[in-house]
Protein backbone atom coordinates (compact mmCIF):
# COMPACT_ATOMS: atom_id res chain seq x y z
CA UNK A 1 0.00 0.00 0.00
CA UNK A 2 2.54 2.27 0.99
CA UNK A 3 4.42 1.95 -2.14
CA UNK A 4 0.96 2.61 -3.91
CA UNK A 5 0.79 5.81 -2.59
CA UNK A 6 4.42 7.05 -3.46
CA UNK A 7 3.59 6.05 -7.27
CA UNK A 8 0.42 7.98 -6.91
CA UNK A 9 1.74 11.16 -5.52
CA UNK A 10 4.39 10.89 -8.02
CA UNK A 11 2.45 10.53 -10.84
CA UNK A 12 0.70 14.06 -9.17
CA UNK A 13 3.46 15.90 -9.21
CA UNK A 14 4.65 14.36 -12.99
CA UNK A 15 1.26 15.35 -14.22
CA UNK A 16 1.06 19.19 -12.23
CA UNK A 17 4.94 20.03 -13.28
CA UNK A 18 3.79 18.80 -17.02
CA UNK A 19 0.47 21.31 -16.65
CA UNK A 20 3.13 23.64 -15.06
CA UNK A 21 5.54 23.70 -17.72
CA UNK A 22 2.61 23.96 -20.29
CA UNK A 23 1.13 26.80 -19.06
CA UNK A 24 4.64 28.78 -18.77
CA UNK A 25 5.41 28.05 -22.30
CA UNK A 26 2.35 29.16 -23.20
CA UNK A 27 2.07 32.51 -21.28
CA UNK A 28 5.68 33.05 -22.29
CA UNK A 29 4.42 33.71 -25.72
CA UNK A 30 2.09 36.47 -25.03
CA UNK A 31 2.82 39.78 -22.66
CA UNK A 32 0.39 42.65 -21.44
CA UNK A 33 0.26 46.16 -22.00
CA UNK A 34 -2.21 48.53 -21.13
CA UNK A 35 -3.84 50.61 -23.38
CA UNK A 36 -5.01 54.30 -22.62
CA UNK A 37 -8.05 53.28 -20.90
CA UNK A 38 -6.15 51.55 -18.26
CA UNK A 39 -7.58 48.41 -19.70
CA UNK A 40 -4.99 44.95 -20.01
CA UNK A 41 -4.56 44.07 -23.88
CA UNK A 42 -2.87 40.66 -24.30
CA UNK A 43 -0.41 41.01 -27.27
CA UNK A 44 2.19 38.46 -28.75
CA UNK A 45 5.57 38.61 -26.87
CA UNK A 46 7.59 39.69 -29.88
CA UNK A 47 6.29 42.17 -32.06
CA UNK A 48 7.74 41.74 -36.19
CA UNK A 49 4.47 43.21 -37.43
CA UNK A 50 2.43 46.56 -36.43
CA UNK A 51 -0.23 48.71 -37.53
CA UNK A 52 -0.16 51.69 -36.69
CA UNK A 53 -4.29 53.20 -37.66
CA UNK A 54 -3.02 56.87 -37.93
CA UNK A 55 -0.04 58.82 -40.04
CA UNK A 56 1.22 59.99 -36.81
CA UNK A 57 1.81 57.07 -35.09
CA UNK A 58 3.85 55.40 -38.29
CA UNK A 59 5.71 58.29 -37.59
CA UNK A 60 6.44 57.35 -34.06
CA UNK A 61 6.84 53.78 -35.11
CA UNK A 62 9.46 54.28 -37.11
CA UNK A 63 11.11 56.75 -35.14
CA UNK A 64 11.02 54.04 -31.61
CA UNK A 65 12.32 51.30 -33.89
CA UNK A 66 14.86 53.11 -35.80
CA UNK A 67 13.69 51.53 -38.76
CA UNK A 68 13.73 48.12 -38.25
CA UNK A 69 11.37 47.45 -40.63
CA UNK A 70 7.71 46.48 -37.96
CA UNK A 71 5.30 48.18 -40.23
CA UNK A 72 3.50 46.01 -41.88
CA UNK A 73 0.01 48.49 -42.60
CA UNK A 74 -0.51 51.66 -42.25
CA UNK A 75 -2.24 55.02 -43.17
CA UNK A 76 -1.23 54.83 -46.69
CA UNK A 77 -2.74 58.41 -47.86
CA UNK A 78 -0.19 59.79 -44.78
CA UNK A 79 3.01 58.20 -46.03
CA UNK A 80 4.96 60.29 -48.20
CA UNK A 81 7.69 59.84 -50.98
CA UNK A 82 10.03 61.59 -48.08
CA UNK A 83 9.02 59.28 -45.37
CA UNK A 84 9.71 56.22 -47.94
CA UNK A 85 13.06 57.72 -48.55
CA UNK A 86 13.61 58.04 -44.63
CA UNK A 87 12.33 54.62 -43.70
CA UNK A 88 13.70 52.22 -46.60
CA UNK A 89 12.46 49.45 -43.96
CA UNK A 90 8.88 50.31 -44.68
CA UNK A 91 8.70 50.16 -48.54
CA UNK A 92 10.29 46.58 -47.09
CA UNK A 93 8.00 45.65 -44.44
CA UNK A 94 4.64 46.70 -46.10
CA UNK A 95 5.51 46.07 -49.95
CA UNK A 96 1.91 45.84 -51.14
CA UNK A 97 0.79 49.01 -49.58
CA UNK A 98 -1.60 47.73 -46.90
CA UNK A 99 -3.92 50.06 -45.43
CA UNK A 100 -4.32 50.02 -41.81
CA UNK A 101 -8.05 51.06 -42.44
CA UNK A 102 -9.32 48.01 -44.13
CA UNK A 103 -9.70 45.33 -41.94
CA UNK A 104 -8.75 42.79 -45.06
CA UNK A 105 -4.95 44.49 -45.18
CA UNK A 106 -4.52 44.62 -41.93
CA UNK A 107 -5.51 40.99 -41.54
CA UNK A 108 -3.50 40.15 -44.97
CA UNK A 109 -0.83 41.92 -43.70
CA UNK A 110 -0.15 39.70 -41.00
CA UNK A 111 -0.55 42.19 -38.62
CA UNK A 112 -0.10 41.22 -34.92
CA UNK A 113 -1.38 44.37 -33.06
CA UNK A 114 -3.41 47.19 -34.23
CA UNK A 115 -3.35 50.10 -32.21
CA UNK A 116 -4.96 53.98 -32.66
CA UNK A 117 -7.77 56.24 -31.63
CA UNK A 118 -10.93 54.53 -31.07
CA UNK A 119 -13.53 55.15 -33.48
CA UNK A 120 -11.48 54.53 -36.43
CA UNK A 121 -12.59 51.06 -36.42
CA UNK A 122 -16.23 49.97 -36.14
CA UNK A 123 -17.20 47.33 -33.29
CA UNK A 124 -17.61 45.26 -35.64
CA UNK A 125 -14.37 45.58 -37.27
CA UNK A 126 -13.08 45.31 -34.31
CA UNK A 127 -14.63 41.64 -34.05
CA UNK A 128 -13.02 40.69 -37.11
CA UNK A 129 -9.48 41.69 -35.80
CA UNK A 130 -9.80 39.56 -32.60
CA UNK A 131 -11.71 36.60 -34.29
CA UNK A 132 -8.22 36.68 -36.40
CA UNK A 133 -6.54 36.66 -33.17
CA UNK A 134 -5.15 40.45 -33.84
CA UNK A 135 -4.47 42.50 -30.94
CA UNK A 136 -6.34 46.12 -30.59
CA UNK A 137 -4.54 48.51 -28.22
CA UNK A 138 -6.62 51.82 -28.01
CA UNK A 139 -4.32 55.10 -27.63
CA UNK A 140 -6.81 58.08 -27.32
CA UNK A 141 -5.16 61.06 -25.81
CA UNK A 142 -3.21 63.25 -28.43
CA UNK A 143 -4.54 66.02 -27.96
CA UNK A 144 -2.33 67.26 -25.29
CA UNK A 145 1.80 66.89 -24.28
CA UNK A 146 1.09 64.77 -21.22
CA UNK A 147 -0.94 62.49 -23.51
CA UNK A 148 1.96 62.60 -26.27
CA UNK A 149 3.96 61.59 -23.78
CA UNK A 150 1.78 58.50 -22.67
CA UNK A 151 1.31 57.23 -26.25
CA UNK A 152 4.77 57.21 -27.06
CA UNK A 153 5.23 55.34 -23.84
CA UNK A 154 2.01 52.66 -24.94
CA UNK A 155 3.51 52.12 -28.49
CA UNK A 156 7.44 51.23 -26.81
CA UNK A 157 5.60 48.85 -24.90
CA UNK A 158 3.81 46.89 -27.79
CA UNK A 159 6.69 47.39 -30.34
CA UNK A 160 9.49 45.95 -27.34
CA UNK A 161 12.18 46.27 -24.79
CA UNK A 162 14.31 48.28 -26.95
CA UNK A 163 11.71 50.55 -28.14
CA UNK A 164 10.01 51.20 -24.70
CA UNK A 165 13.35 52.23 -23.57
CA UNK A 166 13.82 54.12 -26.43
CA UNK A 167 10.37 56.11 -25.67
CA UNK A 168 11.07 56.73 -22.38
CA UNK A 169 14.80 58.93 -23.60
CA UNK A 170 12.49 60.35 -26.50
CA UNK A 171 9.99 62.05 -23.71
CA UNK A 172 12.61 63.11 -21.94
CA UNK A 173 14.18 64.93 -25.24
CA UNK A 174 10.46 66.23 -26.13
CA UNK A 175 9.51 67.61 -22.56
CA UNK A 176 13.35 68.94 -22.67
CA UNK A 177 12.88 71.39 -25.99
CA UNK A 178 9.20 72.48 -24.09
CA UNK A 179 10.93 73.31 -20.92
CA UNK A 180 13.77 75.03 -22.48
CA UNK A 181 11.80 77.36 -25.01
CA UNK A 182 9.43 78.08 -21.61
CA UNK A 183 12.41 79.24 -19.56
CA UNK A 184 13.92 81.23 -22.39
CA UNK A 185 10.20 82.97 -23.00
CA UNK A 186 9.65 83.52 -19.34
CA UNK A 187 10.62 86.93 -18.94
CA UNK A 188 8.85 88.36 -21.91
CA UNK A 189 6.11 91.18 -20.59
CA UNK A 190 4.49 91.59 -24.07
CA UNK A 191 4.59 88.74 -25.87
CA UNK A 192 3.47 88.28 -29.79
CA UNK A 193 0.16 87.93 -30.47
CA UNK A 194 -0.15 84.38 -32.78
CA UNK A 195 -2.55 83.23 -34.94
CA UNK A 196 -2.40 79.24 -36.79
CA UNK A 197 -4.44 79.69 -40.08
CA UNK A 198 -4.63 76.64 -42.26
CA UNK A 199 -6.24 77.78 -45.85
CA UNK A 200 -8.52 74.51 -47.24
CA UNK A 201 -11.12 74.48 -49.13
CA UNK A 202 -11.92 78.60 -49.84
CA UNK A 203 -11.52 79.14 -45.73
CA UNK A 204 -9.00 79.84 -43.12
CA UNK A 205 -9.01 77.21 -39.99
CA UNK A 206 -7.84 77.90 -36.95
CA UNK A 207 -6.77 75.82 -34.08
CA UNK A 208 -7.60 77.00 -30.19
CA UNK A 209 -6.84 75.78 -26.66
CA UNK A 210 -7.88 72.13 -27.29
CA UNK A 211 -5.16 71.90 -30.03
CA UNK A 212 -1.74 70.27 -29.11
CA UNK A 213 -0.27 73.08 -30.76
CA UNK A 214 -1.29 75.70 -28.29
CA UNK A 215 1.08 74.05 -26.01
CA UNK A 216 3.46 74.60 -28.40
CA UNK A 217 3.28 77.93 -29.48
CA UNK A 218 2.52 78.98 -25.57
CA UNK A 219 6.13 77.72 -24.64
CA UNK A 220 7.02 79.73 -27.22
CA UNK A 221 6.29 82.94 -25.88
CA UNK A 222 3.00 83.18 -28.39
CA UNK A 223 -0.51 84.55 -27.22
CA UNK A 224 -2.70 82.18 -29.20
CA UNK A 225 -5.15 85.16 -30.16
CA UNK A 226 -8.00 81.82 -31.17
CA UNK A 227 -7.27 80.40 -28.04
CA UNK A 228 -11.19 80.74 -26.81
CA UNK A 229 -12.06 80.25 -30.14
CA UNK A 230 -15.72 78.66 -31.25
CA UNK A 231 -17.29 79.36 -35.01
CA UNK A 232 -20.46 80.49 -34.42
CA UNK A 233 -21.86 78.04 -36.82
CA UNK A 234 -20.74 75.25 -34.01
CA UNK A 235 -18.86 71.96 -35.19
CA UNK A 236 -15.23 70.37 -35.18
CA UNK A 237 -13.72 72.68 -37.82
CA UNK A 238 -12.29 75.64 -36.62
CA UNK A 239 -13.44 78.27 -39.72
CA UNK A 240 -12.64 81.73 -39.36
CA UNK A 241 -13.89 84.83 -40.95
CA UNK A 242 -11.03 87.40 -42.18
CA UNK A 243 -13.20 90.03 -40.07
CA UNK A 244 -11.93 87.94 -37.03
CA UNK A 245 -8.59 87.89 -37.97
CA UNK A 246 -8.57 91.57 -38.88
CA UNK A 247 -10.01 91.92 -34.94
CA UNK A 248 -6.89 89.72 -33.32
CA UNK A 249 -4.14 91.20 -35.43
CA UNK A 250 -2.05 88.72 -34.81
CA UNK A 251 2.10 90.01 -34.81
CA UNK A 252 2.58 86.47 -36.40
CA UNK A 253 1.01 83.63 -38.46
CA UNK A 254 1.80 80.44 -39.15
CA UNK A 255 0.36 78.59 -41.91
CA UNK A 256 0.77 74.70 -42.97
CA UNK A 257 1.93 75.09 -47.05
CA UNK A 258 3.62 77.26 -49.15
CA UNK A 259 0.40 77.57 -51.39
CA UNK A 260 -1.63 78.60 -47.76
CA UNK A 261 1.28 81.32 -47.10
CA UNK A 262 0.71 82.98 -50.36
CA UNK A 263 -3.08 82.89 -50.16
CA UNK A 264 -2.60 84.62 -46.47
CA UNK A 265 0.22 87.25 -48.19
CA UNK A 266 -2.27 87.91 -51.31
CA UNK A 267 -5.54 88.06 -49.29
CA UNK A 268 -6.69 91.75 -49.85
CA UNK A 269 -8.94 92.00 -46.61
CA UNK A 270 -5.79 90.80 -44.82
CA UNK A 271 -3.66 93.83 -46.01
CA UNK A 272 -3.49 95.17 -43.17
CA UNK A 273 -2.71 92.88 -40.10
CA UNK A 274 0.92 93.22 -38.17
CA UNK A 275 1.75 89.96 -39.28
CA UNK A 276 1.48 90.31 -43.43
CA UNK A 277 2.82 93.59 -43.99
CA UNK A 278 5.73 92.59 -41.65
CA UNK A 279 5.99 89.65 -43.19
CA UNK A 280 5.59 87.13 -40.13
CA UNK A 281 3.46 85.22 -41.98
CA UNK A 282 5.57 81.20 -41.92
CA UNK A 283 5.14 78.01 -42.76
CA UNK A 284 5.48 74.88 -40.61
CA UNK A 285 8.39 72.78 -41.10
CA UNK A 286 7.37 69.47 -42.40
CA UNK A 287 9.90 65.96 -42.21
CA UNK A 288 8.16 62.65 -42.68
CA UNK A 289 5.47 64.65 -40.86
CA UNK A 290 3.93 67.56 -40.39
CA UNK A 291 5.67 69.43 -36.75
CA UNK A 292 2.73 71.31 -35.83
CA UNK A 293 0.30 68.66 -35.34
CA UNK A 294 0.30 65.15 -32.92
CA UNK A 295 3.76 63.67 -34.09
CA UNK A 296 6.91 63.39 -32.89
CA UNK A 297 8.81 65.96 -35.14
CA UNK A 298 6.53 68.00 -33.13
CA UNK A 299 9.06 68.01 -29.94
CA UNK A 300 11.57 70.76 -32.28
CA UNK A 301 8.21 72.91 -32.71
CA UNK A 302 8.54 74.99 -29.70
CA UNK A 303 12.24 75.65 -30.61
CA UNK A 304 11.33 76.59 -34.18
CA UNK A 305 8.86 78.57 -33.26
CA UNK A 306 11.50 80.57 -30.52
CA UNK A 307 13.89 81.21 -33.25
CA UNK A 308 11.79 82.78 -35.67
CA UNK A 309 9.65 85.15 -33.09
CA UNK A 310 12.18 85.81 -30.46
CA UNK A 311 15.92 85.70 -32.10
CA UNK A 312 17.26 87.43 -29.82
CA UNK A 313 16.54 85.04 -26.86
CA UNK A 314 17.41 82.09 -29.24
CA UNK A 315 20.44 83.01 -31.13
CA UNK A 316 22.48 79.61 -29.35
CA UNK A 317 19.77 77.28 -31.07
CA UNK A 318 20.84 76.40 -34.68
CA UNK A 319 17.59 74.50 -36.50
CA UNK A 320 19.70 73.38 -38.94
CA UNK A 321 21.33 71.31 -36.49
CA UNK A 322 18.48 70.40 -34.30
CA UNK A 323 17.21 68.76 -37.64
CA UNK A 324 20.34 66.79 -38.54
CA UNK A 325 20.78 66.00 -35.14
CA UNK A 326 17.13 64.51 -34.53
CA UNK A 327 17.00 63.14 -38.09
CA UNK A 328 20.48 61.10 -37.06
CA UNK A 329 19.62 59.87 -33.47
CA UNK A 330 16.17 58.76 -33.80
CA UNK A 331 15.67 58.19 -37.58
CA UNK A 332 19.09 56.65 -38.20
CA UNK A 333 18.97 58.82 -41.24
CA UNK A 334 21.94 60.99 -42.27
CA UNK A 335 20.33 64.20 -43.56
CA UNK A 336 21.24 66.60 -46.27
CA UNK A 337 21.81 69.66 -45.74
CA UNK A 338 19.33 70.81 -48.62
CA UNK A 339 16.95 68.33 -47.10
CA UNK A 340 17.72 70.44 -43.84
CA UNK A 341 16.49 73.29 -45.60
CA UNK A 342 13.28 71.61 -47.36
CA UNK A 343 12.29 70.47 -43.98
CA UNK A 344 12.47 73.74 -42.20
CA UNK A 345 10.95 75.49 -45.52
CA UNK A 346 7.74 73.00 -45.24
CA UNK A 347 8.36 71.91 -48.54
CA UNK A 348 8.13 68.31 -48.11
CA UNK A 349 4.22 69.05 -47.32
CA UNK A 350 2.84 66.65 -50.01
CA UNK A 351 -0.90 68.20 -49.17
CA UNK A 352 -1.81 66.88 -46.25
CA UNK A 353 -2.59 69.87 -43.63
CA UNK A 354 -3.14 68.91 -40.28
Amino acid sequence: MKKIRIISIAAILTIFFATFATFAASAADTRIVRNSNGKDVEIPQVVTKAAPLIGAFAQMTEMLTAGSGKISAAATNNISNYFKKVFPDYVTSNPNNYNSSSVEDLIASGAQVVYGPEGILSDEQLGQLSSAGIAYVAINNITNVDGMCESFGIIGSILGPDEEKRAAGFVEYYRGNINDAKRRTDGVKDKLRFVSLFYSADSYVTINGRDICNEYIEAAGGVNMAKDYMPKTGGNSLIVDTEQIVAWNPQFIMTSNQSGREKILSDPALAEVDAVKNGKVHVTPYGVYLWSVRSGEGSMLPLWLGTVMYPNLFGDIDMKQVVKDFFNKYYSYGISDDEIQTVLAGDTNTGMTR
